[in-house]
C-alpha cells in the first residue's frame, strides 16, 4: 500500500540494497528480508547489487573480516563486499548495555536516551566501512534507488546521510532504546522514502519522528516463502512426532530479548493448573541457553530445518510469539500460511495490530494474560482455532504475497515524496530541537496553545484554565506559541502572566523555528485552544497529526478539522469545568486513548470516524 496513490513505474531500474551482513545461510529477519528481496527485484527485471560488508553475520565479530572483499556474481544479482573498520568492542558494548537496561515505557519520542558522548560512542564503534562509505560518496549516483536495511547499525546510520536524495530506509523498526537515538531521527528524516514491513511498524515510526515523515512513507509488507510439500514433511524431528502431539510452536532464536521467559513462565503455570492437559510447549531454533525442561512438558528441539519448520507449523495448535520487539515477524505470517493461529504481545504494535485487525488469534500481555491465553488454545474446538487460522490466512495472502509486496516497492519508488496532505504535514520532515523536547520531557503535564496572538479576550481565559488546572497539578507547564501576533496583545498578555505570578509555569513565545514547533507539539500532553474564531484550525489540524489529544472550542472549522473526535466545547463559561476535562485528558489513560484513537482514525480519512458520536460538550455550572 502506497500513501500517496501514484502509479508504479517501468522495472528495470539499478538499485542497491545496503546491509550490514549479507548471505544465504543467516537467519535473522533483516537478513533474509535482505536476500529474498534482492531475488524478486531482480527477478522483476531491476539491476541489483548488494553492498554489504566482510563481517560473516550479527554474532561475528564486527570488526573482524572474515569474507574476501571485492565482487561477485550469485544468481540474478551482484554482491559487492567492503571492509569493516576497526571498533572499541568494550565501550560499545557498555553503552549498548546502557541502552538495553533502559525502560522503554519511560523513554519520550524524540529524547536521546543517553548522553551525546555515549550516542556518539554507539555510533563509532558500531559495524561501520569507510570503503563502503566512499564507494557510496562517490558511486552512489550510479543507483537509481538505494535501500538501506535496517536502520541501527552504521551502514544506514552513516550511509545513508551520504546519498539522502536517492534513499530508502527499510528500517525494520521496534520499540525499543535504539530507536530513540538522534543519529537514527537524523537517517529517518534525511532519507527520500521510508519502507516499512507493517503498518504497526508505521504506526510506532510516525509517533516516535512526527507526522512529516508520513507522506514519503509506504507500507510495503514483507514476502514470506514457506516450505509447504507436506508428503515431504519428516515424521518426527528427534524424538518429537509433531502430527501426533497437542502443542503450541515457539519458533525463533531463545533470547532473553524476545521475552521467551514470559512465555515459558506462563506454561508453567498453565501446567500447574492444569496437571492433566496434554498441551505442550515446544521450542525450536537456535539458542545459548535452552528453556527445554521435558519434564515440565517444554520441548526444546533446537536449530530447524525449513521441511522441520514446516512440520512444526502445520501441527501446531498454535504459534506464540511473545516478542515485543519486532517490526513484521516473519513466524506469524508463516503459521497463517498453514491456517494456524497466533498469540502476540498486544505491546508489539506491528504484531498486535495485524492480529486484532485480521481476526487472526490472541493478544497478551502479562504473564497472568498469556497463561489465559494458553488455556484458551488448550480447551478451544478444533474448528474454532481453523477458524482464527483462516482468517490469519486471508490477511497473509494480502500481505505476504510476493508479488503483491514488488508491486507495492515499485509504487514507493515511483511516488514522488511530500505529496500534499491537509495541514502539510511534510514540514515537520525536520530533526527536533533536541534541547527543547528533552527540556520538555522532565516530567511536568505539558499544556499547549499553538496559534494566534491577536485577541486577549480568549487568551486569558486560557490562563484562568491553567490557574484551575494549577490546582491539581502544582507542577504543570502551560505553553503559549504564537502564531501570529498583535504586538499591544502580546504585552498584554505577558503582563498578566506577570500579574497572575506564573512567570515560572508558563512559556510564551514568537518568531519559533519549525523545529521547535515541532518540539511543543513532540513534548505536548494536550493541546487547549478557547479561541472562538476559526484562525487556529490550522494549528488544531496539527495537534491531530502530532497525536496530541485535543480540547477546543466548537467552531465551524475546528468541527470540519476534527471531524467529531476532538473534545469541542459548546459553552466555555465555567473555566474551572474546562481545567478539569483538560487534567483528565493527561492523566485518564483510558479517556485519553479514547480520543487519539478516534483523532488518528479522522487524520487518515476514516469514514467510521467521521460517523462516530461527535464529542461536542456544553459545560455549565
Amino acid at each position: 500500500m502506497n500513501r500517496n496513490g501514484k502509479t508504479a513505474q517501468r522495472a528495470g531500474s539499478r538499485v542497491a540494497i545496503v546491509t550490514p551482513w549479507f548471505g544465504p545461510g543467516l537467519r535473522g529477519g533483516a537478513e533474509q528480508q535482505s536476500l529474498q528481496l534482492a531475488e524478486h527485484l531482480a527477478a522483476g527485471g531491476h539491476r541489483v547489487e548488494v553492498l554489504t560488508t566482510c563481517c560473516p553475520s550479527f554474532g561475528d565479530d564486527w570488526g573482524r573480516n572474515v569474507l574476501r572483499p571485492g565482487v561477485e556474481r550469485t544468481g540474478a544479482f551482484t554482491i559487492r563486499r567492503f571492509r569493516t573498520d576497526k571498533r572499541d568492542r568494550r565501550d560499545f558494548e557498555r553503552v549498548n548495555a546502557i541502552l538495553l537496561s533502559l525502560d522503554v515505557g519511560q523513554l519520550h519520542r524524540a529524547v536521546p536516551p543517553v548522553g551525546d558522548d555515549d550516542a556518539e560512542s554507539f555510533s563509532r564503534n558500531n559495524i561501520n566501512s569507510t570503503s563502503l562509505y566512499a564507494y557510496l560518496a562517490n558511486e552512489g549516483k550510479a543507483y537509481e534507488r538505494i535501500v538501506f536495511i535496517p536502520y541501527m547499525f552504521g551502514p544506514t546510520l552513516t550511509g545513508l546521510p551520504l546519498v539522502a536524495e536517492r534513499a530508502y530506509l527499510q528500517p525494520c523498526l521496534h520499540r525499543e532504546a535504539y530507536a530513540f537515538l538522534p543519529r537514527v531521527a537524523a537517517a529517518v528524516h534525511a532519507a527520500k522514502g521510508l519502507l516499512f514491513n507493517s503498518e504497526g511498524e508505521f504506526e510506532l515510526a510516525a509517533w516516535l519522528f512526527g507526522p512529516g515523515i508520513i507522506p514519503k512513507s509506504s507500507v510495503v509488507g514483507e514476502g514470506v516463502d514457506v516450505f509447504a510439500e507436506r508428503d515431504r514433511f519428516p515424521e518426527r524431528i528427534g524424538e518429537f512426532a509433531p502430527a501426533r502431539a497437542r502443542y503450541v510452536l515457539y519458533l525463533g532464536r531463545q533470547d532473553p530479548a524476545k521475552n521467551i521467559a514470559t512465555l515459558v513462565a506462563a506454561y508453567k503455570r498453565f501446567r500447574r493448573r492444569a496437571p492433566a492437559s496434554t498441551l505442550r510447549l515446544v521450542l525450536a531454533g537456535e539458542r545459548h541457553v535452552s528453556y527445554g525442561e521435558s519434564s515440565a512438558g517444554i520441548v526444546d528441539l533446537g536449530p530447524v530445518s525449513e521441511s522441520e519448520k514446516s512440520a512444526l507449523l502445520a501441527s501446531c495448535r498454535a504459534l506464540a510469539q511473545p516478542s515485543v520487539n519486532e517490526s513484521f515477524s516473519r513466524t506469524i505470517y508463516e503459521a497463517w500460511s498453514f491456517g494456524r493461529p497466533v498469540v502476540v504481545h498486544a505491546e508489539c504494535p506491528p504484531t498486535a495490530t495485524v492480529v486484532i485487525r485480521s481476526g487472526g488469534g490472541y493478544v497478551a500481555t502479562s504473564v497472568d494474560t498469556w497463561e489465559d491465553a494458553l488455556h484458551r488454545i488448550d480447551s478451544a474446538p478444533d474448528a474454532a482455532l481453523d477458524e482464527l487460522g483462516r482468517r490469519g490466512a486471508a490477511c497473509a495472502r494480502e500481505i505476504t504475497s510476493w508479488p503483491a509486496v514488488i508491486e507495492r516497492y515499485e509504487r514507493a519508488f515511483a511516488s514522488e515524496p511530500h505529496a500534499t496532505l491537509p495541514g502539510n504535514p511534510e514540514r515537520w520532515d525536520v530533526m527536533p530541537d533536541l534541547p527543547l523536547v528533552s527540556a520538555l520531557a522532565d516530567g511536568k503535564a505539558n499544556l499547549l496553545y499553538v496559534g494566534p496572538v491577536v485577541a486577549v479576550e480568549h487568551l486569558e481565559a486560557l490562563l484562568v484554565v491553567f490557574l484551575h488546572y494549577l490546582t491539581m497539578d502544582r507542577e504543570a507547564r502551560l505553553t503559549i506559541a504564537a502564531t501570529t501576533v498583535d504586538d499591544t496583545v502580546y504585552a498584554a498578555l505577558q503582563a498578566e502572566v506577570l500579574r497572575l505570578d506564573i512567570v515560572d509555569r508558563l512559556l510564551l513565545a514568537r518568531n519559533l523555528a519549525p523545529a521547535q514547533v515541532q518540539s511543543l507539539f513532540l513534548g505536548a500532553d494536550v493541546f487547549v485552544s478557547l479561541n472562538p474564531g476559526d484562525d487556529g484550525a490550522q494549528e488544531l489540524r496539527s495537534a491531530l497529526w502530532f497525536d496530541v489529544p485535543i480540547l477546543a472550542r466548537d467552531t465551524k472549522a475546528n468541527r470540519a478539522v476534527a471531524g467529531g473526535a476532538a473534545i469541542l466545547l459548546g459553552d466555555t463559561s465555567d473555566l474551572l469545568a474546562v481545567g478539569t476535562l483538560a487534567q483528565m485528558l493527561v492523566t485518564d489513560r483510558a479517556m485519553r486513548d479514547a480520543i487519539l484513537a478516534a483523532q488518528r482514525a479522522v487524520r487518515l480519512g476514516s469514514q467510521e470516524a467521521q460517523s462516530a458520536a461527535t464529542v461536542n460538550i456544553a459545560l455549565t455550572r
